[in-house]
């Protein structure tokens, strides 16, 4: 929470004076001051740090033009923020259709491989790439935020997505230049946490929600850390542990605590802020393609193969397990119940032979998730289905079958074959009803959920050739048009997209036609947007 405090040392710190003796009198008042009070001069002092991030916000502070009712809108943001409901409510305000000056594309050669993940910091200035070459990149998207760009996309300048930091593969010949290095090559694991960069593919990125660390993972098994802070950035520390590779990580909102999912079917989780491992979390029975996490110390993710996704409860050293792929008796009886029951004879045939003409795509793997509430969160496959899912339910409450299509192709044996295409990429606006979903069709599309959490629908389609690494979505404030202090700053909702020639994990399918590099559509968000308690 902003301008919130640690601990109440923090609090005596600031409200006590300087030597022994207003030490000692600030102890005796604590000791006299009844638990009243206390909340009293806590909630003074956190309106007093909501003050001041007004003044740096609006360069300059003065008491009599403050606006009581940002205040109240900020406290009413962090009371929802800790909620754990679904509380923004946009998708109703984007202003549609999004025009093709507001999606930016960075350039296809900036890497010397495919794109496999790319993320943004929520404040929207800096964006980060990374490829199957080894190497992050830095990008910075601030000239296409600027109360300038709307007016300049149309010029001959337009704004564009400038490269500020490279930070190269690891070589054995870069890597032996430490003298530290040279030692630990000696002792077992210690030279992939001092080396600096990934020794191989970077598989997944992840940008903490202060926009100070970034997390990425790799084919080398080791999730790194680096400091970000400012234009450049430095390797912190190379963090071991899992036994295969890192495929997928995702930051706790609001900390620095960090998720890892990796193809040695475990979850780890690590403390950025003292580069210290915490504990695993085992369940799954296959390798672990994608997790999501957002405020709460909860956490989902996808076990490929084994056809399920697991809901994490951390703080409770428990799972819940929801089965994905075709129904059946024998999931049914794990799912602890029958489909057929209170269904008469007559209309179960019925039923069965409605089923018998339709062509169904069966469900061998889940391989992207991400939560829309500490409640709620989506699923997809390869069966081309995207799915909404309750904690309160085994079965999913809504799913659209082939919500990206079928791909065909020409057999000579069999004739015109269809297949799904699967979904490669899911992303929710955190606690938002709005998704994104990416396959390889061409399209990166906007889905609504309903206010009730029973059912989606499609928004908005944003073109995309190749296949949709990853997705994520954000809605930071824009700078307002005019220098005046009373202009309301914009929203947008931004949507950041890699797009690749091959999926992110492999190379089942090569597209010649896409195209490499990172997506950014930005959607303003008219006035209608309001933050809702559901």
């Amino acid at each position: 929470m902003a301008g919130g405090f640690d601990s109440d040392s923090d609090v005596n710190a600031q409200s006590g004076e300087d030597g022994e003796g207003g030490e000692l009198s600030s102890e005796e008042d604590d000791e006299l001051e009844t638990p009243a009070q206390k909340r009293l001069r806590l909630s003074q002092m956190y309106l007093k740090s909501l003050e001041k991030d007004v003044e740096q916000d609006d360069g300059g502070f003065d008491a009599a033009d403050l606006d009581r009712d940002i205040i109240a809108e900020r406290l009413q943001q962090d009371v929802l923020q800790h909620s754990g409901k679904l509380h923004l409510s946009v998708a109703s305000s984007l202003l549609l259709p999004i025009p093709s000056s507001s999606i930016y594309h960075t350039p296809s050669r900036a890497h010397r491989g495919p794109i496999t993940s790319a993320t943004i910091t929520p404040s929207g200035h800096w964006l980060y790439t990374a490829s199957k070459d080894g190497s992050i990149i830095k990008w910075d998207l601030r000239s296409i935020f600027s109360p300038s760009s709307s007016s300049s996309s149309t010029s001959k300048e337009a704004p564009r997505i400038v490269k500020a930091h490279y930070f190269p593969k690891r070589t054995p010949e870069k890597a032996l230049r430490n003298p530290e290095l040279k030692k630990a090559l000696e002792e077992k694991g210690k030279a992939k946490e001092l080396a600096e960069g990934h020794e191989d593919e970077v598989l997944c990125l992840a940008v903490s929600e202060d926009g100070k660390v970034l997390a990425s993972g790799g084919r080398d098994k080791v999730v790194g850390v680096w400091d970000v802070e400012g234009e450049k950035g430095r390797w912190l520390r190379g963090l071991g542990g899992h036994k295969d590779r890192v495929a997928s990580i995702a930051f706790r909102l609001g900390t620095h605590q960090l998720y890892s999912s990796s193809f040695d079917r475990t979850l780890k989780l690590f403390d950025l802020s003292t580069l210290s491992y915490i504990e695993t979390l085992f369940g799954h029975q296959d390798a672990i393609q994608h997790l999501s996490a957002l405020r709460s110390e909860l956490a989902v993710s996808a076990g490929g193969r084994d056809k399920t996704c697991r809901f994490w409860k951390v703080t409770e050293e428990s799972q819940l397990v929801f089965r994905g792929g075709v129904a059946s008796r024998i999931r049914n009886v794990l799912d602890g119940g029958n489909e057929e029951d209170g269904i008469d004879e007559e209309t179960g045939k019925r039923r069965r032979n409605r089923e018998k003409g339709e062509v169904k795509y069966v469900e061998g793997s889940i391989d992207v998730v991400a939560m829309v509430d500490d409640t709620t969160f989506l699923s997809g496959g390869d069966s081309g289905s995207i799915c909404l899912w309750t904690i309160t339910k085994k079965k999913p409450i809504a799913s659209v079958q082939l919500a990206h299509g079928v791909n065909e192709y020409e057999s000579e044996t069999e004739g015109v074959i269809g297949t799904a295409r699967w979904i490669t990429a899911l992303a929710c606006l955190p606690y938002g009803d709005t998704f994104a979903s990416g396959s390889w069709d061409g399209h990166i599309r906007l889905w609504f959920i309903d206010p009730k959490l029973r059912s989606f629908t499609p928004l908005t389609t944003i073109p995309a050739t190749g296949f949709i690494n990853t997705l994520q979505l954000i809605l930071p404030s824009l700078p307002a048009p005019s220098a005046s202090k009373k202009e309301k700053e914009e929203k947008a909702l931004v949507v950041v997209a890699a797009v690749a020639k091959e999926p992110r994990l492999g190379r089942w399918m090569r597209f010649r036609e896409g195209k490499e590099g990172a997506v950014v559509a930005v959607v303003r968000v008219g006035e209608g947007a309001r933050v809702v308690e559901e």
